[in-house]
């Protein structure tokens, strides 16, 4: 019974230096699971930094603010009350998509509703361009990303079977630095991709909720509008683009 106890703590005390060394070699910092990549970690670093560059650009410029200021009640009160000029104007000054929309649809006031529409959906159209600006390139990096982890892997296991032929298998170690490449390329291709698909995602949902809500705040604009209304004591005659406004 002493003699089993014996031979279990030699071998318990023999494996626990030896699970200690093999802990301390397996143990890697970042920069040498990143360096572990080979060269492209570069593109993947790059298109990091990038989709981090256009998150921190659209964040600042998609809100509320920015896109429906609370500027807009004070136009729609003077172009409530007739003075379209002076609503123009208070329009422009906003510096904001809400603003530019309603100042297409004022300056075809002369027109009928349709083309009044026509003005302000076109508009529209322009500004959520605008705010997708550089929304796509974070939809194309989510696209490449990962691609190009892939192209790391088969570029990875390629050196390895590379050196198997020029060293045969007496080095397995040969073989798993090839390995390991391959593995690292496709998980820093994910982690780059998965974040920028569902930012972008977030961005798009943002700017369709924002423009639904310029889309309500500036319905009753239509009405103001293409009501019956006398200008400097004489009826407005309402124009279409067939007619002429000096006839």
């Amino acid at each position: 019974m002493a003699i089993s106890t014996l031979i279990s703590s030699v071998i318990t005390g023999a494996l626990e230096p030896a699970t200690q060394a093999k802990t301390i070699e397996t143990t890697q910092t970042v920069w040498e699971f990143l360096t572990s990549g080979g060269y492209i970690m570069i593109p993947l670093g790059i298109c990091s930094i990038v989709v981090l560059a256009l998150t921190m650009d659209r964040w600042m410029r998609i809100t509320p603010n920015r896109v429906l200021p609370k500027g807009i009640d004070g136009a729609m009160d003077l172009l409530e009350q007739g003075r379209f000029e002076e609503a123009l104007t208070a329009g422009r000054d906003l510096n904001a998509p809400v603003g530019r929309i309603l100042a297409a649809g004022i300056q075809r006031r002369d027109y009928d509703l349709e083309h009044i529409e026509r003005a302000m959906e076109d508009q529209g159209q322009r500004e959520v361009e605008k705010l997708k600006t550089n929304i796509r390139p974070l939809s194309l990096i989510a696209s490449i990303a990962p691609l190009l982890g892939l192209l790391g892997t088969v570029m990875g296991i390629q050196n390895s079977f590379a050196l198997v032929v020029k060293s045969g298998m007496g080095k397995p170690e040969n073989f798993a630095g090839g390995i390991e490449e391959a593995l690292v390329t496709t998980i820093v291709g994910l982690c780059v991709a998965i974040p920028a698909l569902l930012i972008a995602s977030h961005f798009n949902s943002k700017v369709r909720r924002l423009m639904i809500e310029t889309d309500e705040r500036l319905t009753p604009a239509l009405d103001f509008l293409t009501r019956p209304k006398e200008r400097d004591g004489e009826e407005l005659v309402v124009l279409t683009p067939q007619s002429d406004p000096k006839a």
